[in-house]
């Protein structure tokens, strides 16, 4: 039954992703009003995760920010389902990449690179930077555990020429390509919560929250460059995106520092537009198993 009724939504999807933006944008105006009012999807958490980081906020401003993160939420699952039946043409109109000639004078100089972003605005629709970017795009993810699913939205994001390689797998597959000489971009959306006993634990958005080492550990094995990626929402359903360097010898910076750059910067630009985080995810769901109580 459970594979029938997988079957049976991802079907559902697919008729979906058929329909205009337009029209899904209604849609998206229709979630905002059924997750907000009627079923309050996770609406704690969201609330909570915003009271914590915000301290400073009164009341109404958490509500406003609250607000305005489930009209964005709402065109992201509609966004994430089109992507599906989206043409390379529109994409491209839609998320703009302003500059891969800072990702492309790696390739030209034979260096693989690591970018690190986040759940900031449309993370789903950069299966379109294979189209602007010469190294082979290597997208992390954590493999779903419905595999109906996870094959149908693999499928999806690899549509514009990018490998999807699970976490498991990520640091064997980059040094298979380091041997071989093949210039790879190994994309990583880092902010994701890690177990309880991460090593590394700091100040992410006024709260102590751990962070998973793998991506530095990654950098400082291969001494590949770092860099950030930046999405910005321009206007609905229009983005633009832009690299910025974070490191470029990883194996000479002191332990730690590229993660530290990272969150740095991630919680300056959430500071200044949070409307568009992922404020539903149980990010500090743990706690620092090192901190002191008094």
């Amino acid at each position: 039954m459970k594979k029938i009724g997988s079957h049976i939504g991802t079907l559902f999807l697919h008729l979906m992703a058929l329909l205009p933006l337009r029209v899904l944008y209604l849609k998206a105006n229709f979630l905002y009003f059924v997750t907000y009012y009627l079923i309050g999807y996770r609406k704690k958490v969201v609330f909570s995760n915003l009271q914590n980081s915000f301290p400073e906020k009164s009341k109404e401003e958490i509500k406003q920010i609250a607000k305005k993160f489930y009209h964005h939420l709402g065109d992201i699952m509609v966004e994430s389902v089109k992507l599906k039946t989206m043409s390379i043409k529109t994409l491209k109109e839609r998320m703009v990449v302003k500059n891969p000639e800072l990702v492309n004078r790696y390739f030209d100089q034979g260096k693989s690179v690591i970018v690190l972003t986040m759940h900031y605005n449309n993370w789903e629709w950069q299966s379109i930077l294979q189209q602007y970017l010469k190294h082979q795009c290597l997208m992390v993810y954590n493999p779903a555990r419905n595999l109906i699913f996870d094959a149908y939205i693999n499928n999806m994001r690899k549509r514009f020429g990018s490998k999807l390689v699970s976490t498991k797998k990520i640091l064997k597959t980059v040094l298979k390509s380091q041997r071989k000489n093949e210039p790879t971009l190994t994309w990583l959306c880092a902010d994701q919560r890690p177990k309880a006993n991460t090593r590394f634990w700091t100040t992410f958005l006024n709260q102590d929250a751990g962070f998973f080492p793998g991506p530095e550990n990654l950098a400082r094995h291969t001494n590949q460059v770092v860099l950030y990626q930046h999405i910005e929402k321009k206007s609905r359903g229009k983005y633009e995106t832009h690299f910025e360097v974070l490191c470029e010898n990883p194996k000479k910076v002191a332990a730690d520092d590229i993660l530290k750059s990272y969150v740095k910067k991630i919680d300056s630009i959430i500071k200044d537009k949070p409307e568009f985080y992922l404020w539903s995810h149980k990010r500090w769901k743990h706690k620092n198993p090192n901190q002191t109580t008094t």
